[in-house]
């Protein structure tokens, strides 16, 4: 049993009540309309390939596209003024945790605004919605969420967020699967404690490049040449540049031409007090086991995927390095494992525990392919791109699995146990067709930010075990490779805002989540905004609480989040051009520094990097100021230039900064 048998026995079931529950809100209006096309059944649904993932649900014809509609009165206690308060909600909790998503809200701010916008037995709508964290925060309070995406891969995800099933029972499950797999982990993972002789099962190996030096010509192996490890791991780092060891010239590692990888470390636990991780370089068995895993291959009762990466943005990275199928983006030793798994949860005789088993399997995503990169401090981290590190981390993948799934568990056992009221569907955000005019009570969406996540390649990974590919003619994002400019990604967007404004009753409120360091994607965003008829009555950021190393020290990457509330508009508002506001910036982060100077001051746990401004949260309150008052806007690059000047000779006090 694939993916989809196992969606399709679950959901049903939640799908069906959800629609009951909508279809009774515009029961006066469907009785004067047209008959809607019923549901359709399990019974009904077309049948699916070997590996493949639900067909959409059927949507109503074209014709039935503009209604029926819902009566335009509002419910009571209606909402005349935007949300105004602090939205601040960490990372760290069990559902956040749970499954990787490239962009995901954390619920418990989604929760706030629903708990403004919003009444029990509401309909919230979310066009974009990624893995599903506003049905997961619908769920918590009682309302009815439609959550659909254009990628199979985010409906598959959000679909199992808001289905939590019996932690016991999903254990129990777990347990009896890598039981199973004992044997084979043994073959695949053993290593011999360096200390006492006992195989044990190894964590994971090491793998570096064999890099060429252009000037001499000779290989070497960049582990012995880039690594400089300390006592700390903090301090510890892979050079970016070095020496030739053969010809003494300076080089730089991105430059370098690579060979083909080499294992040079292995990770386990046996002796020692506490069980210590030990490491260690390979030795003969290791290299051994290596060998024959590599001449015997997968066998040929298990199904993996061999999709070939799409030329695009990011999958130029690995086609460049020799990756140009999905199935060469693992090690054979970790291919094996999660085709031995998929298979496993193929034919588990529970639909609904299949479908845990199918999602904690596609929760490993990168952290157990080549793309997956070794860091000092341990672990490894999904990331949206597909870079091929010089020096990996390949884990164990039974381990790795035993690990997301005690994770996933915790947060089963602390989902509410409530009625599920949340309809997933894959479908684009140009075209709700399957829900009703002036039906939805308040829509909470963040669509794609510009071209920062190119997110049907970075879901192909997923979406190739789950056996369909994101229709990239809807995505709504910037993309060369795609044809789709500022342009094309403006008209994606409008066309996206207007069938929310047609779902959303007259008196209702949409609220965007979003963020660029363009100027170019914010116009691009207001001009989308005021073409579909909404206007942005407040703003203000939300504070995720623990930012990122990259969105920090990258020059591109995405700040703070904006938060827009939005409502229907009599008429689009006119869109501003861009020009210089040099001394309001000024005057804006002088302002704000000199007020409250630790709230602007990061610090680096991790990293030896000195403490630095937040100019990327100066930047992000100054566009929550400019956007209500439809303002002339600037890209990050521009502000950071215009703010320099006002932070000269501003001390920032004792800090209690963001520690990352």
């Amino acid at each position: 049993m694939r993916p989809s048998q196992a969606l399709a026995d679950y959901a049903i079931t939640e799908v069906l009540a959800l629609r009951a529950a909508l279809a009774h809100s515009v029961s006066n209006d469907m009785a004067k309309s047209k008959k809607r096309p019923p549901a359709q059944s399990h019974s009904q649904a077309p049948a699916r390939k070997r590996g493949g993932y639900p067909p959409p649900r059927q949507s109503p014809p074209a014709t039935m596209r503009e209604g029926p509609s819902a009566p335009s009165l509002p419910a009571a206690a209606t909402v005349t003024v935007p949300f105004t308060g602090n939205i601040r909600a960490g990372k760290n909790t069990y559902v956040y945790d749970a499954h990787t998503y490239h962009t995901k809200v954390p619920p418990e701010g989604i929760v706030k605004l629903l708990e403004y916008y919003t009444r029990p037995g509401q309909v919230v709508l979310d066009p974009f919605c990624g893995s599903g964290m506003t049905g997961v925060a619908a769920e918590k309070l009682g309302r009815k969420a439609l959550l659909s995406d254009l990628s199979p891969a985010a409906t598959f995800i959000a679909t199992h967020l808001t289905s939590p099933i019996d932690a016991d029972r999903y254990l129990t499950a777990v347990r009896a699967v890598l039981q199973e797999a004992a044997d084979l982990e043994a073959k695949l993972y053993h290593t011999p404690c360096r200390c006492c002789g006992t195989l044990v099962p190894m964590l994971y190996m090491v793998w570096s490049y064999g890099v060429l030096c252009p000037e001499c010509g000779r290989e070497f192996n960049l582990w012995e040449v880039a690594r400089d490890e300390k006592p700390s791991v903090r301090e510890s780092k892979i050079l970016t540049e070095f020496d030739c060891p053969h010809c003494n010239i300076h080089l730089k590692k991105r430059a370098l031409k690579r060979t083909r990888r080499h294992p040079v470390q292995v990770g386990y636990k046996c002796c020692g007090r506490g069980l210590k991780e030990q490491t260690a370089a390979p030795g003969d068995y290791d290299l051994q086991a290596l060998t024959q895993i590599q001449a015997g291959g997968i066998p040929p009762g298990l199904w993996y995927p061999k999709d070939r990466f799409p030329e695009g943005i990011n999958t130029r990275q690995p086609i460049a390095a020799g990756i140009e199928r999905v199935d060469q983006a693992y090690t054979t030793r970790a291919l094996y494992a999660m085709a031995w798994l998929w298979h496993r949860a193929e034919h588990w005789p529970d639909p609904e525990v299949a479908g845990k088993l199918f999602f904690t399997l596609t929760s490993l995503y990168q952290r157990v392919t080549l793309f997956s990169e070794f860091r000092f401090w341990g672990g490894s981290g999904n990331t949206a791109n597909y870079n091929v590190p010089f020096i990996c981390n390949e884990q164990n993948v039974f381990r790795a699995f035993h690990r997301k799934a005690n994770t996933i568990s915790w947060y089963f056992q602390s989902s509410p146990r409530c009625p599920r009221g949340v309809e997933v569907r894959k479908a684009s955000a140009c075209d709700l067709g399957h829900i009703p005019s002036r039906s939805v009570d308040y829509v909470f969406t963040d669509p794609p930010f510009g071209g920062n996540i190119n997110y049907s390649e970075m879901n192909f990974l997923w979406e190739s075990w789950l056996g369909e590919h994101t229709d990239t003619r809807d995505e709504a994002i910037i993309n060369a490779a795609q044809g789709k400019g500022v342009g094309e990604y403006r008209a994606l967007l409008t066309r996206a805002f207007r069938e929310c404004r047609r779902v959303l009753k007259d008196q209702g409120w949409m609220t965007i989540i979003f963020h660029n360091s363009s100027s170019e994607v914010w116009a691009a965003l207001q001009a989308a905004l005021g073409d579909a008829g909404f206007a942005v009555h407040g703003t203000q950021t939300f504070d995720k609480a623990h930012g990122t190393f990259k969105q920090f020290v990258s020059q591109n990457a995405v700040g703070y989040d904006l938060v827009l509330h939005c409502q229907k508009a009599e008429q689009s508002a006119p869109i501003s051009g861009i020009d210089a506001r040099h001394r309001q910036i000024f005057d804006f982060v002088r302002q704000r520094v000199t007020s409250d100077p630790r709230r602007y001051r990061v610090h680096y746990l991790h990293v030896a990097r000195g403490d630095e401004w937040d100019l990327r949260k100066l930047h992000a309150e100054w566009l929550a100021e400019a956007l209500p008052q439809n303002g002339e806007l600037i890209g990050f690059e521009e502000f950071r230039t215009k703010a320099a000047p006002a932070l000269v000779g501003i001390s920032s006090g004792p800090l209690q900064p963001t520690l990352l």
